[in-house]
């Protein structure tokens, strides 16, 4: 474990735990590379192998579109990547569940918070519909207390509101909670909402994950449930 700051993760407590999806808990990447490579051929480009289709990843669908094309040597315009999601969501669609598998050792993580009585939700920037579909296929859709994807609300991550508003449903408060994510868009909607963020190192940033500003980095996720100590939150009595 890397720590940013001097507080070190022992002195973490939290009620609840908000996973990102993407390149956190599953590694989606060569479905999201498939559908985004047909996209891109059927408006006469050419596509990019999975390895450089997974940097391109986070921010949304708008923002992978953006970087798949801009990629590809075509600079789009923001109407013309919106006209473009509903396109690429059926191709996506059609495919989410095909080669996206969960990354080593997330089940058993989200086993132990379960098991502990630690509240769970996700939030992530993928549109909530296929987020369901992929956590139905993959078995883990019961963990999570509740679930915000990127058509949620008006805004994603980097902004506070998704994680805001995963919080208000799992009735958490800021300060008794910790976001677990993988890109520099999840530090800073951790950030804006008060909220210490750790960092998995192979997510999909195309940097090191100790470049990107986060409270702490863990080794593996893994290492998540022993590097601090979550507290479940107390009963409410009449």
């Amino acid at each position: 474990m890397i720590s940013q700051h001097e507080t070190t993760l022992d002195e973490l407590h939290p009620h609840a735990i908000v996973w990102d999806l993407d390149g956190t808990l599953v590694e989606s990447a060569p479905d999201l590379a498939t559908a985004l490579n047909a996209l891109l051929n059927e408006n006469g480009r050419h596509g990019h192998h999975v390895g450089k289709v997974r940097p391109m990843i986070g921010g949304g669908v708008g923002k992978l579109i953006e970087r798949g094309f801009e990629a590809s040597g075509v600079t789009l315009s923001q109407k013309r990547i919106d006209a473009l999601v509903p396109r690429f969501m059926t191709l996506y669609t059609a495919v989410a569940t095909r080669r996206t598998h969960l990354v080593p050792h997330a089940r058993e993580v989200l086993q132990h918070f379960y098991d502990s009585g630690i509240r769970q939700g996700l939030c992530t920037n993928k549109p909530r519909e296929v987020t369901l579909q992929i956590l139905h296929a993959l078995d883990i859709a019961g963990f999570f207390g509740t679930v915000v994807g990127g058509d949620s609300t008006p805004e994603k991550k980097p902004h506070p509101l998704p994680l805001q508003t995963c919080l208000s449903e799992l009735q958490v408060e800021p300060a008794n909670a910790v976001l677990v994510g993988d890109t520099s868009a999840d530090v800073g909607a951790a950030h804006a909402a008060g909220v210490p963020v750790i960092l998995v190192p192979d997510g999909y940033t195309g940097v090191p994950a100790v470049s990107l500003g986060a409270d702490y980095v863990v080794g593996s996720l893994a290492d998540v449930p022993a590097s601090f100590r979550p507290q479940p939150p107390m009963l409410r009595t009449a």
